[in-house]
């Protein structure tokens, strides 16, 4: 099992759609990615890619200070062949295609108006709109890295035979949706395969769980594309369907593998649980005996680290926060299993004093602010666990029994406080309005090496904007009740009707 992990791909997934990393930035990443075990990326560029004809608004514009440029993505490529990376781009081509519906120029190809998730299938215009995506991204990565693989995504196709014509195409059969399904996926293999015949496909693989095996055969899918079976859970949750290997080894003679080292505890989770992503690849690791000996290739493993659930959800894990869970993740990988030693050899590593510095303990709560690490962005980390202690603390404040007994809602509105208890609160409570302030500094000025100023923006209007209004508000409450039960003399005297 050793040697077969060795041989395997082992693919650092990045997620542009969230805090897409600078060129400068990534220029010191990818070489520690293949220091680190990696043998590949997948790059899900999404609307970072610089589309152009009558793609142009779909893409980056590098006039708007968004990434990237061609000239960017041509570096990016360059340091991940010289670093000896494989590059494998993720297209989708079905479902998550919000950055392609929603504009108002492809709006009509959505299956349901109303949302821009997944694609019609059976609209006339659909095949040559992804075709054209599809065949910028290749083009471009083919004159300037060695394409063997090209993902074309198909994951979590929420609208599926709902339009009149799909409605009409799956008629009573239950497997109609399904054979819908196959037919896209097919119909865009088949374009890719006669145009670039080297080229090995790659699908996500939960679509295909609920299409009966007779369907997938019957289209011979397999002979075009390769299922990515992703499954993210820690081990005590980690459960593969039922029959599926069987099922799929039925029609696929490959198969890919999907583990998180980000981006798939929460979607709005701020610092990865290193214990759950550990779990989920040692969970994964057991699985491989099962798995060799139902396919006659096991292609390897993606690391996939996301950084939005879908491209309107807000940010989660950053790229530099998650850097110690993907490290150490790789080192399980690679050395069958966790260990004490492999803990420590990665902590080591990246510069921490302790391996619970890095999160790997399992009670959650405030941890110290890691100082003076090694590895590139680790002030962004030291910035947001900064926040994330604030942010403990601040609800400490907010939700306490003082608050609700003394300056509740009922009591603000109705001037009904007493001043020894409302006085004590202010200076804490003003105090961590401070801190907030000298936190978003902090983290402006760790995160602006590392992702563009539209992306910090987000981050701050997200999480410190609204914490510290919720805090400010409190502190206003809180002298406007003093100024309020202050009688003439500075005594305090309380409205006697609400006696």
């Amino acid at each position: 099992m050793d040697d077969l992990i060795s041989r395997s791909h082992r693919l650092v997934h990045l997620d542009l759609k969230g805090a897409p990393p600078k060129l400068s930035y990534l220029e010191k990443l990818i070489p520690l990615f293949k220091e680190w075990g990696a043998t590949g990326l997948l790059v899900e560029w999404e609307d970072t890619f610089p589309y152009h004809g009558n793609l142009a608004i779909v893409g980056s514009r590098k006039e708007a200070g968004r990434p990237y440029s061609e000239d960017e993505i041509k570096r990016i490529l360059f340091i991940a062949k010289e670093c000896g990376l494989n590059t494998i781009p993720l297209v989708q081509t079905f479902g998550h295609l919000e950055f392609l519906l929603k504009h108002e120029e492809w709006k009509c190809l959505r299956e349901v108006p109303q949302y821009p998730s997944s694609i019609c299938p059976s609209h006339p215009n659909t095949q040559d709109v992804i075709w054209e995506m599809v065949k910028q991204v290749i083009d471009f990565h083919s004159d300037n890295s060695d394409l063997e693989y090209v993902h074309i995504g198909a994951d979590e196709v929420w609208h599926l035979g709902l339009c009149e014509v799909c409605s009409q195409r799956c008629g009573n059969a239950a497997e109609g949706r399904g054979e819908i399904f196959v037919d896209h996926v097919l119909s865009i293999a088949k374009r890719i395969k006669e145009a670039y015949s080297k080229v090995k496909l790659i699908i996500w693989d939960d679509m295909l769980r609920s299409i009966p095996t007779d369907v997938l055969k019957n289209f011979n899918l397999g002979l075009y594309v390769e299922p990515m079976v992703w499954l993210y859970f820690s081990a005590e949750n980690f459960q593969i369907p039922e029959g599926l290997w069987e099922k799929y080894s039925s029609t696929f003679s490959s198969v890919w593998v999907a583990s998180a080292f980000k981006g798939a505890t929460g979607s709005c989770q701020q610092l990865p649980s290193l214990p759950h992503h550990v779990s989920n690849h040692e969970r994964w690791l057991k699985e491989l005996p099962l798995i060799v000996s139902k396919f006659d290739n096991f292609r390897g493993i993606a690391l996939t680290g996301w950084s939005r659930y879908d491209h309107y959800a807000t940010l989660c894990e950053m790229l530099p926060v998650s850097l110690p869970s993907l490290a150490l993740c790789l080192s399980v990988w690679i050395n069958n299993g966790f260990s004490i030693e492999v803990l420590h050899n990665v902590a080591r590593a990246l510069g921490f004093s302790d391996p619970i510095l890095m999160g790997m303990d399992f009670i959650p709560r405030p941890k110290p602010i890691p100082t003076q690490l090694s590895f590139p962005g680790w002030k962004a980390l030291a910035s947001i666990e900064l926040f994330c202690n604030l942010e403990h603390t601040s609800r400490i404040h907010l939700d306490s029994s003082q608050i609700k007994t003394w300056l509740n809602a009922w009591q603000i509105k109705n001037s009904f406080a007493n001043p020894m208890h409302i006085e004590t609160f202010i200076p804490p409570l003003a105090h961590l309005l401070v801190e907030l302030g000298n936190a978003e500094r902090f983290l402006r000025e760790s995160l602006e090496p590392i992702i563009y100023p539209a992306a910090i923006e987000e981050w701050v209007a997200s999480w410190i904007d609204p914490l510290r209004e919720q805090v400010q508000k409190l502190v206003d409450d809180a002298r406007a009740q003093l100024k309020t039960t202050q009688g003439p003399s500075g005594n305090g005297v309380v409205d006697k009707q609400l006696l």
